[in-house]
């Protein structure tokens, strides 16, 4: 995998103070916001901005699409992060308040809804995450048969529920992930978090073979073995 990860690298070789056209000359937010997209984000990683940012900028999702009716508890350095390749926010309750299984549900479909606007097809899909197929990578899945799938099971009288759905959608041409995950502690439900990435983009067996062929070419073949002896040194 090593060698195989060495040679796909080898192979490789306006304003933002302008005033709106409204009549009382406000700042046109949208175009402020449109001009910060269009510049690179110098902030902390680890925070809100930076969720803010590479949510629209990646994803073109707003982060308040994705947030929770109910009031956040934003107190860990982790509850938000954003880079070029990633983004992730944590929607955590407030102490002393509940979440519950239904709550987590109806956020996932809200969200689904979120991915599907945006996507260039209109449809979220199962994503070469769930298939190897292309044909099946690249057709719907369904909201409801993912939700009834992750409905988890009671054992002895205990709920056992994962609460973690994933699905792709296309933006732009290239597929995105979205993944869905259940917050807990101490089996107490403190919300979810969602992340964002660009998924897969063929199959793994795919990848192999592209792989195992660009090993063949003589100067890839050169170009490991120098990395690999460099990695020796």
């Amino acid at each position: 995998m090593c060698v195989a990860g060495l040679a796909i690298v080898a192979s490789c070789g306006n304003n933002g103070n302008k005033k709106s056209e409204n009549k009382d000359d406000k700042v046109d937010i949208e175009k402020v916001a449109d001009k910060v997209l269009q510049d690179a984000f110098e902030g902390e990683k680890y925070s809100k901005e930076a969720a803010e940012y590479y949510f629209r900028k990646n994803e073109g999702i707003k982060l308040s699409d994705l947030a929770p009716d109910y009031k956040l508890n934003e107190t860990s350095k982790y509850t938000y992060y954003g880079d070029e390749h990633d983004v992730l926010a944590n929607f955590k309750i407030q102490d002393g308040d509940t979440y519950t299984k239904e709550q987590h549900i109806e956020n996932v479909r809200r969200i689904y809804a979120v991915t599907k606007k945006v996507a260039d097809n209109g449809i979220n899909v199962y994503g070469f995450e769930d298939k190897s197929d292309k044909a099946e990578a690249l057709s719907e899945k369904d909201l409801e048969k993912m939700i009834q799938d992750n409905n988890g099971t009671t054992i002895l009288g205990i709920e056992i529920y994962l609460g973690s759905y994933g699905w792709s959608f296309l933006k732009d041409g290239v597929l995105h992930r979205c993944e869905i995950s259940l917050l807990e502690k101490d089996d107490t439900k403190l919300g979810y978090s969602v992340k964002m990435y660009k998924g897969l983009q063929k199959s793994l067996d795919e990848t192999i073979e592209e792989a195992e062929k660009a090993l063949e070419d003589p100067e890839v073949q050169k170009q490991v073995k120098k990395a690999l002896q460099d990695a020796a040194k």
